[in-house]
């Protein structure tokens, strides 16, 4: 394989991790658990961090009663309409809360948001590991889709009409 030119890439400076988005998946929600309390011992050493790692329960409340959602599925309220449209007190918890995650994560599309988000899912189906990223061309996944296909052999990258990369990793 010939290289052309190389390409410095930007450093990630800050990254999100989500778990908790839908509260009856409880992978994400342990992660993040977990991750705080790490980072409660890092700082405890005064090690300096060279990436600023978020951890968010993102949706406490359906947490609370293990349920997907309690109005309306979170996953649904990121679209600009319901970021910058008008708020009425009666608004749905998940709309509100996603203006709150908008706003400790972004906002959306700025050039202050978090360079990339993990948000931690977990389903019944038998899908190994599997990340979705929703485009084509973001440096950061097509790195990290290079990283697990070298790692795993069986490992596949599937593109579909909206340019969501999937990449499924099945563990035998």
């Amino acid at each position: 394989m010939e290289v052309d030119k190389v390409v410095a890439l930007p450093r990630l400076s800050r990254v999100a991790v989500c778990g908790g988005t839908h509260g009856n998946e409880l992978s994400g929600v342990y992660l993040v658990r977990e991750l705080l309390k790490a980072k409660e011992k890092v700082m405890e050493k005064e090690e300096e961090e060279s990436v600023s790692v978020l951890m968010v329960l993102s949706n406490p409340r359906a947490m609370q009663q293990c349920r997907r959602y309690i109005d309306t599925d979170l996953n649904r309220c990121f679209t600009h309409a319901t970021l910058s449209g008008p708020m009425s007190d009666m608004a749905p918890y998940e709309i509100m809360r996603s203006r709150e995650l908008n706003a400790m994560l972004g906002p959306k599309g700025s050039p202050e948001a978090v360079d990339l988000v993990c948000d931690l899912h977990n389903t019944t189906a038998n899908m190994g590991l599997c990340l979705i990223a929703y485009s084509d061309c973001d440096w950061i996944c097509l790195h990290i889709f290079r990283h697990l296909q070298a790692s795993h052999h069986r490992s596949y990258i599937h593109m579909e009409k909206k340019l969501i990369l999937c990449l499924r990793v099945r563990f035998t």
